[in-house]
């Protein structure tokens, strides 16, 4: 955490250096746009007081209905600039004259009261640009500083998120960005910083189409998966949450159209679209790892394999879902073998439910004998009933052994993610592998990780909320 704070600072000492630079070298005074009205017959610009500032070139832009005025420092100072166009009607709807201040700061840099830009300004575009990439670099390299420490983590998942939201933040400044390099008027500071403070909005615009699609697909998969294991209130999950994602689109749509006040209707929309960009970019991570998860392979050094129990048929068979868990753990012991000649012991884990004839361990450790798992390769472990308990309850059987403890468990790919945590969470850093299942089972399993997150770091998610709030109804206000 310490070295990616410092990474932070740093980059951030390193990018505003840049800019400082650029706007040293290459800026060339102050270079402002204004729309040309279409009937005015000319324009003159006058300085009060004068020999602060003077107008160093003039162009008109007649493709953009433009005037181009660029102004050069003479010395430090304040003066009124004052654009006055000619053979305009009474009832012209543009302003016969626009007035401003331009400072003149040290090393000939100036600066307007109207559009905030300064001399350079330009380069903000492109040092904010990269500045918000090299955030996202450096908080994704620290997701995977803290994944290769401990594989299962909630911190790396966080990282992961912040990590999405400023490359998201960068892409916003995309059109800026182009336009400053093909060399065309890039907008103003205060278009810049109003950009910045509404792209909240702009990715909820975004996304909000992946959002309707998983909203509906773990509304369907509940359906699905209600069907099939039965109806609990665990199988919900997908379901209230569906309809959390439609009531707080909903929500952002009504303040969006509200009667409030106009600054007001702009803070509050700023700052629900703020908390609901930070929860969508945790929830994104989360999905992204517990896939990633699923997927991980395990080396081949492992003594023990845990596989974790769930529900068994009436008579004591193993349903699929469990099977695949057992049989991956299988799968994975013989490969060992073959590669390394190390044999490893299964672990099978799991109490004896109410409407169970059998211990889940002992029922897991029937089929492995099927399976021509050898007796002595096989350490039950049968008083579990949580996956906790499973991962606890083995760790105990295999402390009290001769052998080291270096240890895997098997479960199914959905659910590796929330195994491993759980095992980190007891300062048990284990490794874990998945078996191939259904993929209804998979959007619950997401969510599940996603509510962990929040409730394993609620002090720290109570922290970001109070930050992201207080930071997006400021800048709000201010601009």
């Amino acid at each position: 955490m310490k070295k990616t704070i410092l990474q932070i600072l740093a980059v951030s000492i390193l990018w505003f250096g840049i800019l400082c630079l650029c706007i040293r070298v290459g800026g060339e005074g102050l270079t402002l746009y204004f729309e040309q009205p279409p009937e005015a017959s000319g324009m003159e610009v006058h300085f009060d007081p004068e020999n602060i500032v003077r107008l160093s070139d003039r162009r008109e832009l007649p493709d953009e209905q433009e005037i181009q005025l660029s102004f050069s420092a003479v010395q430090q100072g304040e003066t009124d600039v004052s654009i006055v166009w000619e053979g305009l009607d009474e009832d012209s709807l543009y302003e016969k004259e626009i007035t401003m201040t331009i400072r003149s700061l040290p090393m000939g840099i100036l600066t307007d009261s109207i559009t905030w830009n300064f001399t350079g300004w330009e380069y903000l575009v492109l040092c904010l640009t990269f500045y918000f990439l090299s955030l996202a670099l450096i908080l994704f390299l620290a997701s995977r500083r803290e994944q290769k420490r401990v594989f299962f983590s909630y911190r790396a998942i966080r990282f992961l998120g912040l990590a999405i939201f400023f490359f998201a933040l960068s892409l916003f400044r995309a059109e800026y960005l182009l336009a400053f390099l093909r060399g065309e008027n890039a907008g103003t500071v205060w278009m810049l910083l109003l950009g910045i403070i509404s792209s909240a909005q702009t990715f909820v615009r975004w996304t909000s189409y992946l959002l309707a699609a998983f909203a509906v697909l773990v509304a369907v998969s509940n359906v699905v998966l209600m069907r099939h294991e039965g109806f609990r209130p665990a199988n919900m999950l997908g379901i209230l949450v569906a309809a959390g994602i439609v009531g707080g689109a909903m929500i952002g749509i009504a303040l969006s159209n509200s009667r409030l006040t106009f600054p007001m209707r702009n803070v509050m929309s700023n700052v629900y679209a703020g908390l609901f960009v930070y929860f969508e970019c945790l929830l994104s991570a989360t999905v992204i790892r517990a896939l990633e998860a699923g997927k991980h392979e395990p080396a081949y050094d492992k003594d023990y394999i845990i596989i974790l129990g769930c529900r068994i048929r009436p008579d004591g068979t193993l349903y699929p879902l469990i099977r695949g868990r057992v049989d991956r753990a299988i799968e994975f012991a013989e490969a060992q073998a073959a590669a390394t000649g190390k044999v490893a012991v299964l672990v099978p884990s799991g109490g004896q439910g109410n409407d169970e004839p059998m211990s889940e361990a002992e029922a897991m450790a029937g089929y492995m004998r099927s399976r021509g798992v050898a007796e002595e390769r096989i350490l039950m472990e049968k008083r579990s009933r949580t996956t906790k308990e499973n991962l606890d309850f083995s760790r105990s059987l295999i402390t009290g052994t001769e052998k080291g403890q270096r240890t895997a468990f098997s479960t199914s790919s959905y659910h590796v993610c929330r195994g491993g945590i759980l095992a980190e969470e007891m300062g048990w850093n284990i490794d874990g592998m998945g078996s191939r299942t259904k993929w209804y089972f998979w959007p619950n399993a997401f969510l599940r990780e996603f509510i962990g997150l929040l409730a394993e770091s609620w002090v720290q998610q109570l922290a970001a909320v109070v930050i992201i709030a207080t930071l997006s109804g400021l800048l709000t206000v201010i601009m």
